[in-house]
């Protein structure tokens, strides 16, 4: 059945596994946050970029490292019926946002770095951002009915100065024209559907 995109949203939201859920959207925006070495550092940096919402909406971390178990602190397999090691599936961009805009729901990918816009670091992790909100979609469609088309983009968020060599004149990656980049003091306190990006796909 195709729900109306406040609606799908509020049946994701049931649905979830709320440990992977970073901010659930309240006051009309989300907070990421990551920690972080620079060559300097004997602790790790702790970065934080808040996005402002245009309607409901909550932010993942998939690549999460305060997981908590009985033995150590680890990540869990994404698909816990699935081996993680050195597996396809066990990428994981950093972050994945849900928002409802109006009649259109939509899903931000977003991939944090430091430095380097190099393909190997961002593409892979982004990409397997994608294939997750596409498997949790249809694992959603297929359990329970309800369906509705999303509307994915995909950022990486870096501090890089000189990002010219690794960008097309739209600002998207040259490596993959569907991954837009912009710098952390860019979009930090801005509206998150106002970011710019020339590729959507439907998914």
């Amino acid at each position: 059945m195709t729900l109306a995109a406040g609606t799908y949203f509020e049946h994701l939201k049931a649905y979830v596994n709320s440990d992977y859920v970073m901010h659930d959207g309240a006051g009309g925006k989300v907070l990421l946050t990551e920690k972080y070495f620079r060559p300097e550092d004997v602790k790790p940096q702790e970065r934080k970029i808040e996005l402002l919402l245009p309607g409901p909406g909550m932010a993942f971390k998939l690549d999460h490292d305060d997981f908590d178990t009985a033995k150590k602190k680890s990540k869990p397999a994404l698909f816990h019926f699935l081996d993680d090691t050195a597996k396809p599936w066990s990428r994981r961009c950093d972050f994945v946002i849900f928002y409802v805009n109006g009649r259109a729901f939509h899903a931000d990918c977003i991939e944090f770095k430091s430095k380097s816009l190099t393909a190997e670091k961002i593409v892979p992790q982004l990409r397997a951002g994608m294939c997750w909100v596409t498997s949790l979609k249809r694992t959603i469609d297929h359990y329970t009915g309800d369906n509705r088309r999303i509307r994915l983009r995909k950022f990486v968020f870096a501090e890089n100065e000189n990002p010219g060599a690794y960008l097309d004149p739209n600002r998207q990656l040259n490596a993959d024209p569907s991954i837009r980049y912009y710098h952390f003091d860019e979009v930090n306190g801005q509206p998150l559907a106002d970011l710019q990006n020339t590729s959507v796909q439907e998914i």
